[in-house]
């Protein structure tokens, strides 16, 4: 089984966007990185709304919402 929830670090500018909008609380900001992380990303309900969130589209959720 593949990611369902992937950060580009590279990409990321740790803004928190995502962070403050996820409703399963599964994003947060690293403290040492300043970088996107995901706690249990079995826990997302796939609704993408963190993709919308990002302002520099550093976040991707595989399959469908529920």
């Amino acid at each position: 089984m593949g990611k369902i929830v992937t950060v580009d670090e590279e990409l990321c500018i740790g803004c928190g966007a995502c962070a403050a909008m996820c409703p399963k609380k599964i994003l947060y900001v690293h403290e040492k990185t300043g970088k996107c992380k995901v706690t249990d990303e079995n826990q997302c309900d796939r609704r993408r709304g963190c993709e919308g969130a990002c302002p520099v589209e550093a976040i991707k959720v595989t399959g469908k919402g529920g």
